[in-house]
């Protein structure tokens, strides 16, 4: 403490705003870091409860292999004394005539219909069926039982106008849409979009489907067991364990959510360059004093000791800090995002949904990380000063010489990270594997910088040699070391830069050209009518054929989407059956080899070959859910996939319809007639189907997909700049170290006989060596880098392959800002160490 309060706290007091910008770093870093955790944390507690709060909590969903359920299904469940208590549910999409969705859309709202009784009976019991929903609904669950009426969650109660009792919606019919007009009841705490509850009896009669039923929520007997119950149920029957949609989606999210962490802590990465950059120039400015002391008695265990309490005071403070501005990071970003991660746009958001998750366990492991960056970074730092000798030092010779690894070290870490990429995933899709090999390659890397120093250094061996070159020359052979360390962390933020920039840049390109291709016509047209299942209603026969007359339209070409239930893992999966023929389909992987026989040809995307094993020339069996015909299919193909990551499967229209009998089309996609215009094809589209259609131009679609391409990956741009400045600011640091500790040898040169600007060209000549290396080896290892996360982390994470696209003058405009900083800041330090007297500089010395 002695030493602390007479040494270390005034040189702080006297350079506060070195120390507060260590601070920051690591403020920022445990900040994003821990706020992005609490935010994923956030979104998954609330979908989950919003979830129960319908669902609540069965044992088992009951449903029909083929068609919907009837009242006599649910009689028959109920006469079984397994069963315990059974909840009857009815679904519809409804059109919300006047509201919007999102890209100008029509806005549609889910009714559920409900059995109050059946409610009251399992709250009765103590296992309620719906925990969340019965308590919430103003007046109990007797209120369900009002005809004609609907109870609203938050997310409906938005889209409201002011004062508003009734709500007039639009529902799919067998020919003609319906219209119904229903009183607004209570509220319902469920769901993060427009969600409506009604009572059964009513809903079944609005929605024209009396005496059938979509699920029956069962709850069995204690002691029952459920697999063996499952098992003695008639054919007719399918018994599933009830989705956990909050574990569906933190499956759906893991990629996002971990790639989004792993971001966020590359500012805590580079940020602890910024510390080692801080304390390095902080030990330069003082290594006389800790000469001093050392000759006075203080050990070099003592030292070394010292310096790493100096970080730990900066890690303590910056992750304080840090934690407190992450919880707020948090609670901003709920109410502007939402508490679902901004995956449905309509959600009720509240900053408590931050306490209503473990917090302790998640701050000590983020305090942790922010501690052990920082001290890592003072690594370096303590190691120098306790290796100084202080007689030497006391004469102004300087830092001691560096070690520095061996070339053959940087190449067995590039080798190791290179082995690393090719690893699969972990849990799930989790690129774990890849993001160490990515580790690897900036170790290698920055292992490798001192050898490229000495290479380019070789390389002036070859030009005139004269007094300033042969200094030049000399020093960077012997300091190469220093060069790596002075660079380190703009080499590692510019590495960074460049691999996101390839990557953002490739997976844009690729993603135009994706879209021309799944894009061919000039115009979609599909009901805005919506069934149970989300999936848009047939479009009317009549419709199809006026639409297919119109003078604006040269040809039309259908389109629809069914469910199919994969026989090998049971799940149900979308499949888009359209004209094959209509435009070329994005394929990644081709089948070359004969079609088997009895097999219909289908085309999997990347996620349904490497989920499911779909791979081509696979044959396997699948059951059409609409209908329960079983379906022998073969793959034919693997297409890229840009608009989703679970599995989903094309096939060519007119093989589903012999296979299924399903005649109806769903989707028209228009190609208009020479010389007619868009708004004039809009125009007639909307005379004929009024507002139960809803159309989209190809134009409209890539520029809405490019939008939200744009704004899903500018949190990255931020962190490029984030990260280049800590890198830049620790080069100016570290140059400003390494002339503090060369002032001496300037004022003897300057006694020589250089002259100022001599010395200046000097520097010149160095900084552009160390530069030009640093600048080469981050464009090198980002290249590197960019290439593992184009073909290793995307297609790992996201089931998303993309080509390789260089975009050179981002690229050149990076590596540029890079060399002339690293240049520019060596000259800086290097004017200031030159201000000194050089007569006074070597009376020092003496």
């Amino acid at each position: 403490m002695t030493l602390w309060r007479h040494f270390t706290w005034p040189a702080w007091r006297d350079q506060p705003g070195r120390v507060l910008l260590a601070v920051i770093a690591v403020m920022l870093g445990v900040a994003l870091a821990f706020g992005v955790h609490l935010l994923n944390g956030a979104a998954l507690t609330e979908f989950a409860r919003a979830a129960r709060g319908v669902n609540g909590q069965p044992d088992l969903v009951l449903t029909a292999r083929s068609g919907p359920l009837t009242d006599a299904d649910l009689v028959d469940l109920l006469n079984r004394p397994e069963v315990a208590a059974a909840n009857p549910v009815v679904e519809a999409m409804a059109l919300w005539p006047g509201q919007v969705g999102p890209g100008g859309r029509g806005l549609s709202i889910r009714l559920i219909g409900l059995d109050p009784l059946a409610l009251l009976a399992s709250a009765a019991a103590g296992r309620p069926l719906a925990a969340e929903l019965t308590p919430q609904v103003e007046g109990g669950p007797a209120a369900l039982l009002s005809p004609h009426v609907v109870h609203l969650n938050a997310a409906a109660r938005k889209l409201l106008p002011g004062g508003a009792t009734q709500l007039a919606l639009r529902l799919p019919g067998e020919g003609t849409p319906r219209d119904i007009e229903l009183a607004i009841g209570g509220r319902v705490a469920a769901d993060n979009t427009p969600l409506g509850v009604l009572d059964i009896a009513d809903a079944q009669a609005l929605f024209g489907r009396v005496g059938s039923l979509d699920r029956i929520d069962v709850q069995l007997a204690p002691g029952v067991d459920a697999t063996a119950w499952t098992a003695r149920l008639p054919a007719r029957w399918l018994a599933t364990p009830p989705a956990d949609t909050g574990a569906r989606l933190s499956d759906m999210t893991r990629s996002y959510r971990v790639n989004l962490g792993l971001l966020a802590l590359m500012a805590l990465f580079t940020g602890s360059f910024l510390v080692y950059a801080v304390l390095s120039l902080a030990t330069a400015q003082r290594l006389a004093q800790w000469a001093l002391v050392g000759v006075l008695g203080v050990s070099a265990r003592m030292r070394w000791r010292l310096i790493l309490a100096e970080g730990l005071v900066i890690g303590l403070a910056g992750t304080a800090l840090g934690l407190a501005l992450g919880v707020g990071l948090a609670a901003g970003a709920l109410k502007l995002m939402g508490s679902d991660l901004g995956l449905h746009g309509a959600t009720d958001s509240s900053a408590e949904l931050l306490f209503n998750q473990p917090l302790l366990l998640p701050a000590l492991v983020y305090a942790a990380l922010g501690l052990a960056a920082t001290l890592v970074a003072a690594l370096a730092p303590a190691l120098t000063v306790r290796r100084i000798a202080p007689a030497l030092v006391l004469k102004g010779l300087g830092l001691p010489a560096a070690r520095t690894l061996p070339a053959w070290a940087g190449l067995a870490l590039l080798a190791v990270g290179a082995s690393l990429a090719w690893l699969p995933p972990v849990w799930g899709d989790t690129p774990v594997a890849a993001y160490a090999a990515m580790f690897f390659l900036l170790m290698g890397g920055l292992a490798l910088v001192p050898a490229l120093v000495q290479l380019m250094t070789a390389l002036l061996s070859r030009l005139p040699a004269g007094a300033l070159l042969l200094l030049a020359r000399e020093r960077s052979r012997d300091q190469a070391t220093e060069a790596r360390r002075s660079l380190a962390g703009v080499l590692v933020a510019l590495a960074l830069a460049v691999a996101m920039t390839v990557m953002i840049g490739s997976f844009r390109e690729s993603l135009m050209r994706w879209l021309d291709q799944a894009l061919p016509a000039d115009l979609y047209v599909r009901s805005a009518l919506r069934g149970a299942n989300g999936i848009p209603t047939p479009l009317p026969p009549p419709l199809l054929t006026a639409l297919s007359r119109l003078p604006e339209v040269a040809r039309t070409s259908p389109q629809l989407t069914a469910r199919l239930r994969l026989a090998s893992s049971g799940e149900t999966v979308a499949l888009t059956a359209r004209d094959i023929r209509a435009g070329g389909l994005p394929l990644v992987e081709r089948w070359t080899g004969a079609a088997a026989e009895g097999t219909l040809a289908v085309w999997v995307n990347e996620a349904a070959r490497d989920r499911d094993g779909l791979k081509p020339g696979h044959v396997f069996q699948g059951e059409l859910v609409d209908g329960g015909r079983a379906l022998k299919l073969q793959v034919r193909g693997v297409w890229r996939d840009y608009s989703r990551q679970n599995t989903a499967l094309w096939m060519a229209l007119d093989d589903y319809r012999r296979a299924s009998g399903d005649t109806s089309t769903a989707e028209l996609a228009l190609w208009l007639a020479p010389g007619r215009s868009l708004e004039s094809a809009r125009t007639a589209v909307r005379q004929l189907g009024g507002d139960n259609v809803e159309m989209a131009a190809a134009g409209e679609l890539r520029a809405l997909s490019l939008k939200i391409f744009d704004r899903s990956f500018a949190i990255t741009v931020w962190l490029q700049a984030v990260a280049l400045a800590v890198g830049l600011f620790g080069v100016i640091a570290s140059q400003s170290a390494q002339a503090l500790a060369r002032k001496r040898e300037f004022g003897l040169l300057r006694h020589l006989g250089l002259s100022r600007r001599q010395l200046q060209r000097l520097l010149l000549i160095e900084a552009s060596l160390s530069g030009g290396a640093g600048a080469l080896a981050g464009l090198a290892l980002g290249l590197g880098l960019s290439v593992v996360l184009v073909y290793v982390v995307n297609p790992q994470s996201f089931h998303w392959s993309m080509e390789m696209h260089l975009p050179v003058a981002r690229l050149a405009a990076l590596v540029g800002l890079a060399f002339a900083a690293a240049v520019g800041a060596s000259l800086l330090a290097g004017r200031r160490a030159l201000g000194a007297d050089a007569v006074r500089a070597v009376r020092e010395d003496a």
